[in-house]
């Protein structure tokens, strides 16, 4: 691996970060908050830029290896972290600030911070652009590799980039780059305007929108969407419900093109998904004397499309249900989307897996067996990935839960849970809020790297430790 190559990247994307954290300073200027507070963003603006700088003048420009490109996007969002933890600092101790930051920035959304209305309108602002920001920022990053590094990440990726391959949108990287913003810009953008119409103060419309279309479930509420009325839970059913949807289709849908939305494969089974949830919650709600079908789609919809956000408490549903939720977690919404989870993708091709084993038993040696998704062959190369990842997935969900409750003692279906929930970037845990908050330091850096290992799709966390990627070939 070329260090010089990898610092210029590093630097690149730290320069950036950079003047993204210079928002929420200049928010907090406007305020005339505390300077304790300013002093938090200047301190991690300056740092990145300052990093950035060095990193690029230290570098120099060249096609990036496979290596790189996997080392550089672990290093980049590893170091937007902790810089995007320094300004809560004052607030929380450090690895529940680094947690913080990490649930925002991967969209996961597990807070640390039992009332969020104690912190400063600038730090929500923070909070809820982290999530907005990491939302489409690790894919905008990823296809910008993708680019440089020749197709070798092309070929990493092969599951993600099956359905967010740039050339979906136009032949043009960049262009597509561009278009992919402006569709994440006009949905943030209506769900804004939506808020403020149904009668939601204008910052707390900008926090929530942004941590809809995010998926990411962070509230200014301690409440979160519960503290509104039933027609912002209604809209927001919609719009978290939109965010776990391909964002490819969603650039199609809006120039016309609807017929590909609802001739997905994936779409239809994850559309499935979210009304088969949102029954069995009703009907447990419904056994419980307490039916609410508002209840039960909002509930559905934050589940699959990973957003986390809430309007009752999961623990009423009883244990059955919360497997169910588990089993929801682990499989997330849809690829090229904002969700987290395993992908909608990825576990139907494992179940065409599975059939096309069971066809080898009644067809000869010489016919043609393939696997096939919306009429299209995946290549060896696709499978192969896919079975990897969900190996690695179900036996980090093991070993992510075992640490847990080692630990801190936790109850299974609480280390499990939330062990899953950080995995797949999605929110909800089974634990009670003070409990998860006193966690050991232990357990919480184990959710932070499953979350970063999650948002990154696991293999190149894993790569990195290769002993061999390390060595500088200058």
């Amino acid at each position: 691996m070329r260090a010089r190559v990898l610092s210029r990247i590093l630097g690149k994307f730290l320069k950036v970060f950079a003047l993204i954290m210079a928002v929420p300073m200049l928010m907090s200027f406007y305020l005339i908050e505390p300077w304790t507070v300013r002093t938090g963003f200047i301190a991690a603006s300056l740092t990145s830029m300052t990093m950035g700088e060095l990193l690029v003048h230290a570098g120099k420009k060249g096609e990036p290896q496979l290596s790189e490109a996997m080392a550089s996007t672990v290093a980049g969002w590893t170091m937007a972290v902790f810089l995007g933890a320094i300004p809560l600092f004052q607030f929380m101790p450090p690895v529940s600030a680094v947690f913080e930051a990490t649930a925002g920035l991967t969209t996961t959304g597990i807070s640390m911070l039992a009332d969020p209305a104690i912190l400063p309108q600038s730090l929500l602002f923070w909070r809820a652009l982290m999530q907005w920001v990491g939302g489409l920022g690790i894919l905008t990053f990823f296809i910008a590799v993708i680019r440089e590094s020749g197709g070798a990440s092309r070929r990493l990726f092969s599951a993600e980039t099956h359905k967010t391959d740039a050339g979906s949108i136009r032949p043009s990287l960049t262009k597509s780059i561009v278009d992919l913003w402006k569709v994440y810009g006009f949905i943030t953008t209506l769900i804004i305007a939506t808020y403020v119409w149904l009668g939601m103060p204008l910052f707390e419309s900008f926090l929530h929108a942004f941590s809809a279309i995010s998926t990411g479930g962070f509230s200014s509420n301690a409440m979160s969407i519960g503290a509104y009325s039933p027609a912002v839970q209604a809209v927001t059913t919609v719009f978290m419900f939109i965010g776990g949807v391909n964002f490819v289709l969603m650039y199609s849908l809006l120039n016309g093109q609807w017929r590909k939305l609802f001739r997905n494969s994936e779409f239809k089974i994850y559309t499935g998904i979210f009304l088969a949830v949102a029954a069995v919650i009703g009907l447990k709600l419904y056994t419980l004397s307490r039916p609410a079908v508002l209840d039960a789609f909002f509930q559905s919809a934050a589940l699959v499309s990973s957003t986390g956000y809430s309007t009752m408490s999961l623990g009423v549903l009883g244990t059955a249900i919360q497997f169910l939720i588990i089993a929801v977690m682990f499989v997330g919404g849809s690829v090229g989307s904002t969700s987290g989870g395993l992908k909608v993708f990825r576990l139907e091709t494992m179940v065409e897996l599975v059939k096309r084993h069971l066809r080898s038993y009644r067809l000869p040696e010489t016919a043609i067996n393939e696997v096939k998704i919306d009429g299209e062959i995946l290549e060896s190369e696709t499978l192969r990935t896919i079975s990897v990842l969900f190996f690695v997935w179900v036996s980090a969900s093991f070993i992510g839960t075992l640490a847990v409750v080692i630990f801190d003692g936790a109850s299974l279906m609480g280390a499990f849970s939330g062990t899953v929930s950080a995995i797949g970037n999605m929110g909800p845990v089974f634990m009670e809020t003070q409990q998860m908050i006193g966690l050991s330091a232990g357990s919480k850096i184990v959710w932070i790297i499953g979350m970063i290992a999650g948002r990154l799709e696991m293999i190149p966390l894993l790569a990195i430790f290769n002993s061999g990627l390390f060595k500088d070939k200058t």
